[in-house]
C-alpha cells in the first residue's frame, strides 16, 4: 500500500468495563468521537469502535482496504486485538499481523462496521520482583493504548518471501497453517475465547481467497466455545472440515499437561477430545498434537495407542537448554513397549513465518534424512496473532512448498520411513522449571478433584441412577484446568483465581 492514495475513516468509541458484552448490546451503547492520538482502553476493558467512511469514486475497481493501528504495543498476541463485525456477524480479526480489512464495494461506496477491541496488557514473565497483579489491574482507570491512524487505502498484492525463486525441495515439506492458542496463560480464559474467534474468523476468510490453503487447529474445547458463543464461525468451520480444508487435530480435550494429571485424567482427555470430533465432524483424529506441552511421560504411547492415535507431534523439546533432540522423525517406544510414529517439525517452531531463510533452515536442520524424506512445517502467528497472513501463503506458492494436511503427511511419512530410530521412555523437557511446585494449591485441588470424580463415579454405579450429564460437566471443568499453562503454574493470578474456584467446586 506504499505510495498509494488513502483517506481517513471516522471513528466513534464505546468503552465497556468488566465482562465483554454482545454485539447487540454494544451497538446500543453511548458512542463518542475518537481520533488518532487519543488514549483508549483501560486494562482488560473492551472498546467498541464504530468505523464509517466512503470509498472515493476514483477508486472504483481497485482493491480497497481499511487499515488500522490500534496502538499495538509489544509482541504479537500480547497487546490489543480486535474482532471486526459486519452486518451483525463476526467478520475477521485485527491484530499486529492483520492490520487491514478488505472493503467490498459491490453494495456501494459506504463503509460501516464495528471493531470489538480488547485492551489486553502485557504480563511480566520474569524478574526478581513479584509480577504486577492482573486481578488488581482490572480496576485500573488509566487507558493502556494510544489510537493510531485508521485509513482507507488501495492495496497492492501481497509480497511473497524474498528469494531468487523456488527452493530445491528434493526434501518434501508439507506446510500446514496453524495458530497455537493457549487456553489460558497471560490472559484469562474469557480472553482465549475471543482470541479463538478472531484468529479462526481470519483463517476462514483466507480460505475464501486461497482455494489450496489448509488450516489445522487443535483443542476440542475451543471448538465447543465457538459452537456455543460464535455459531456463525462454527458453521463455517464445519463446512471447511467437510471440504477437507480445515483439519481438526489434537485428540485431547485441551493441550493438557502430561506430567501432573493422573493416568485416568489423560484417558479422559483423549476420550472427550476424540468423541467431540467424531460427533461434530464424523472424523477421528489419529494425531496427538501437543506442540507446546512441558514434557511427555513414558506411559503416553500406550494411552495414545489404546485411544486410536497412531501419530505424535511436538516441537517443544527443541527448546531444551542442554540436550537437544537427536531426531525429528522416529519411533517413540513407551514403557510397555508400545510404539508410536513421532515427528518434531525441524523448523523448531509452530509459529513459522514462511520466510525463505526459515524454510531452507528447516530442510538443513532435518536430522533423519537417512530414514525419511519428509517433514512438516507449521506456519502462522499464535496466541491472538491471527494465524497465517496472506503473505505467508503467497510465499508458499512462490517457493514451491506444498500446502497440505498433517494427517496426509503422517500417513505418507510413516509408510515411506526406512528404519527410523527408536527412542524409549520419557521425552523430558529441560527448560521450564517449577512445574511440579509452582501454584501448589492448584496442584492439590487438581488431585482432590481427580479423587472426588473417581469416588463419585464408583458410588454412582452402585447407587444409581448414574448422573452422566453432571459427571461430564465436572470432568470438563477439571480437564480445562489441566491445560499446560494452568496446572503447571505458568499463568497470571487472574487465571488461578478462577481455576482454584472451579477445582474446589469439583473436589
Amino acid at each position: 500500500m506504499t505510495d498509494e492514495p488513502s483517506t481517513r475513516l471516522e471513528l466513534t468509541a464505546f468503552c465497556v468495563r468488566g465482562e465483554p458484552i454482545s454485539y447487540a448490546e454494544a451497538i446500543r451503547g453511548n458512542f463518542a468521537p475518537i481520533k488518532a492520538g487519543d488514549r483508549w482502553g483501560p486494562p482488560w476493558s473492551t472498546t467498541w469502535f464504530h468505523i464509517r467512511g466512503r470509498v472515493p469514486e476514483s477508486w472504483a475497481g481497485r482493491r480497497v482496504v481499511a487499515t488500522f493501528d490500534l496502538g499495538f504495543a509489544g509482541p504479537t498476541g500480547f497487546t490489543c486485538e480486535a474482532l471486526a463485525w459486519k452486518g451483525g456477524q463476526p467478520w475477521r480479526g485485527v491484530d499486529p499481523n492483520h492490520r487491514w480489512l478488505p472493503i467490498d464495494q459491490s453494495g456501494g461506496p459506504d463503509v460501516d462496521f464495528y471493531l470489538e477491541a480488547a485492551a489486553n496488557p502485557r504480563a511480566t514473565e520474569q524478574g526478581a520482583e513479584p509480577a504486577p497483579s492482573m486481578v488488581a489491574l482490572r480496576d485500573s482507570p488509566e487507558p493502556a493504548f494510544v489510537l493510531g491512524q485508521t485509513m482507507l487505502a488501495i492495496q497492492n498484492s501481497a509480497e511473497p518471501a524474498a528469494s531468487d525463486g523456488r527452493l530445491d525441495l528434493s526434501h518434501r515439506i508439507t506446510a500446514v497453517g496453524h495458530a497455537h492458542i493457549d487456553t489460558a496463560w497471560e490472559w484469562p480464559i474469557r480472553e482465549s475465547k475471543r482470541k479463538v474467534a478472531r484468529s479462526w474468523s481470519t483463517q476462514l476468510a483466507l480460505m475464501d481467497e486461497y482455494p489450496d490453503y489448509v488450516f489445522a487447529a487443535s483443542q476440542p474445547l475451543q471448538y465447543e466455545w465457538m459452537k456455543e458463543l460464535q455459531p456463525d464461525i462454527y458453521r463455517r468451520i464445519k463446512e471447511m472440515v467437510a471440504a477437507g480444508r480445515w483439519e481438526a487435530v489434537g485428540a485431547m480435550w485441551v493441550e493438557a499437561d502430561c506430567n501432573l494429571p493422573s493416568g485416568e485424567s489423560l484417558v479422559r482427555q483423549l476420550l472427550h477430545g476424540k468423541r467431540f470430533f467424531m460427533r461434530e465432524f464424523g472424523y477421528e483424529t489419529r494425531i496427538l498434537w501437543l506442540p507446546d506441552v512441558f514434557g511427555y511421560p513414558g506411559n503416553l504411547p500406550q494411552l495414545m495407542a489404546e485411544a486410536g492415535c497412531d501419530f505424535f507431534l511436538t516441537q517443544k523439546l527443541s527448546w531444551n537448554d542442554t540436550n537437544k533432540p537427536e531426531h525429528h522423525t522416529f519411533i517413540w517406544e513407551g514403557i510397555d513397549g508400545t510404539r508410536i510414529f513421532t515427528h518434531f517439525p525441524p523448523a523448531d517452531t509452530y509459529n513459522g513465518s514462511f520466510s525463505a531463510e526459515e524454510v531452507e533452515r528447516s530442510v538443513r536442520n532435518f536430522k533423519d534424512g537417512a530414514s525419511s524424506n519428509r517433514s512438516l512445517y507449521l506456519f502462522g502467528w499464535g496466541d491472538g496473532g491471527g494465524g497465517p497472513q496472506p503473505e505467508m501463503i503467497e510465499s508458499a506458492h512462490h517457493l514451491g512448498v506444498g500446502l497440505g494436511r498433517a494427517a496426509d503427511f503422517f500417513d505418507a511419512a510413516s509408510s515411506e520411513a526406512n528404519g527410523p530410530t527408536t527412542w524409549s521412555g520419557e521425552l523430558y523437557f529441560e527448560l521450564h522449571r517449577g512445574t511440579y511446585t509452582s501454584q501448589s494449591r492448584t496442584k492439590l485441588l487438581n488431585r482432590r478433584a481427580e479423587q472426588a470424580l473417581r469416588e463419585a463415579e464408583t458410588w454412582s454405579v452402585a447407587a444409581g441412577p448414574y448422573p452422566s450429564a453432571a459427571l461430564e460437566t465436572a470432568w470438563k471443568k477439571l480437564m480445562l484446568n489441566q491445560f499446560h499453562d494452568i496446572l503447571p503454574g505458568s499463568s497470571i493470578d487472574w487465571v488461578y483465581e478462577e481455576t482454584n474456584r472451579d477445582l474446589s467446586e469439583v473436589a
